[in-house]
């Protein structure tokens, strides 16, 4: 939809402790207008329920992170972020018949991952990531309505042979099959950057 549909709002403090700490934290709020957005709800036997909303969407959010670092050649990061989305409206099918308006669903999720690095071209990670995709309220919903409740876990280890490229091992816990399977994924990954970059790290 054109025009102006979306504001954020966010603040954020921090500081130092001590040498070689620093910190900064904060909350910040995103409210946006939907007008026939794409995304289908299934009931329990994988049948489209509705597959546009239109409404507002409210979401709210708090992160921090930590940084160490008591040499340029060893360092230590920790971030994490939760997040908090209200929405209401209309719900439509896919040709924009409306089949109620009273639509209500709150989600949320949040992840935390942390990044060291051990020696100048090495760093090691780890990060933990959820969803609840709530229930959505509405009349005449049914009652076997599919929710969603993934998580991941995920481990790397990444090297940097020049500061314009980088390779990377990943390796991931997946939870986020409906029979609580968990997908065991590798993932190599290589990044080469050229062209206009920022000042040199030394």
């Amino acid at each position: 939809k054109n025009g102006f549909n979306g504001a954020t709002l966010f603040a954020h403090v921090g500081g130092d402790i001590r040498d070689y700490t620093s910190w900064r934290a904060g909350p910040s709020w995103l409210t946006q207008k939907a007008q026939g957005r794409g995304g289908a709800i299934e009931d329990t036997e994988g049948i489209p329920l509705f597959e546009q909303f239109s409404g507002d969407s409210d979401t709210w959010v708090v992160d921090g992170v930590l940084k160490w670092a008591p040499t340029p050649r060893r360092q230590l990061k920790v971030q994490g972020e939760y997040m908090h989305r209200r929405e209401s409206g209309v719900i439509a099918d896919s040709t924009g018949l409306v089949l109620a308006d009273d639509y209500r669903n709150t989600s949320s999720g949040w992840y935390l991952q942390s990044l060291y690095q051990f020696a100048p071209r090495w760093r090691v990670g780890a990060r933990y990531e959820a969803l609840d995709s709530g229930t959505p309220s509405y009349a005449l919903a049914p009652p076997d309505l599919l929710d969603a409740s993934p998580d991941r876990l995920s481990v790397m280890l990444d090297w940097n042979p020049s500061e314009f490229s980088r390779l990377r091992a990943q390796y991931d816990w997946d939870n986020a099959r409906d029979d609580s399977e968990r997908d065991r994924i590798w993932r190599i990954q290589y990044i080469y950057g050229i062209g206009a970059h920022g000042a040199h790290k030394y």
